[in-house]
């Protein structure tokens, strides 16, 4: 196979399911070498081997992106197991629960935090010194509309999600000297089973009718953009945050 990353190693986090799977999909179309990261070992085995027989030349890797000791492990695994530093880094992880303020607890709101947030930091450190070894690379963080059109219930998330597009913004500055591009996308609803049991089917159907395009989004429609952002197409993207969801926001911005 042959294609913007040919031989390129691309870490996908959250990999095992969803929009994750749908990206290491997308870039293994494309030639690069995956290294697929997922706390859930149950769930990873049988998506990278779905993966190998494909033809994609993957590997799995078990972590919990919220520790730190265990992602720059992993990231040293992943060098070692390809013999060849990080080009790319999607992180798409993320643990979400949807609560009104007077019942967000501790423990929920550390782990979505150490997730969502934190998670980022530590791939983003694990993964910089390799980029600067092949002299640059590419890393995409995955946000959501929530960071500026929150719904009912999404106080932590919103939150979470806010602070992906700060983190991006501040590691595109620091980082461009790097020859490091580092994007966000904010995708709106996408039609991957664990968001669609978030919702009743009343709130579902509405949801649809208040979509210019009138549907959700597909996970290949977000690893589409998520290929073209690591890409070197994008070489001029810095620091942005791209929106994809169906114009659902278009009226409110």
């Amino acid at each position: 196979m042959s294609g913007r990353f040919s031989g390129r190693v691309c870490v996908v986090t959250g990999a095992a399911r969803g929009i994750g799977l749908a990206i290491t999909e997308r870039l293994g179309s494309e030639g690069a070498h995956l290294a697929c990261v997922d706390v859930s070992a149950h769930r990873l085995g049988p998506a990278v081997e779905e993966l190998q027989a494909k033809g994609f030349q993957a590997r799995a890797y078990t972590a919990d992106v919220g520790k730190r000791t265990e992602v720059h492990s992993a990231f040293e695994a992943i060098q070692r197991d390809f013999a060849s530093p990080i080009a790319s880094l999607i992180n798409n992880a993320v643990f979400a629960r949807f609560q009104p303020l007077d019942q967000i607890d501790a423990e929920t709101a550390e782990k979505m935090l150490g997730v969502g947030l934190l998670g980022l930091i530590w791939t983003t450190q694990a993964a910089v010194p390799q980029m600067v070894q092949r002299g640059g690379g590419s890393i995409v963080n995955l946000s959501s509309i929530a960071a500026e059109h929150p719904t009912k219930d999404a106080i932590a998330y919103a939150a979470v999600k806010a602070g992906v597009v700060g983190l991006t913004r501040a590691s595109a500055v620091e980082l461009c000297a790097h020859n490091i591009r580092v994007n966000a996308i904010a995708p709106g609803m996408i039609g991957t089973p664990a968001s669609i049991a978030q919702y009743d089917d009343t709130t579902i159907a509405k949801r649809r009718v208040e979509m210019p395009m009138g549907r959700f989004g597909e996970p290949e429609e977000i690893a589409a953009l998520a290929a073209f952002l690591a890409s070197d197409e994008a070489s001029y993207v810095q620091g942005a945050s791209v929106t994809a969801d169906g114009g659902w926001t278009v009226p409110s911005r």
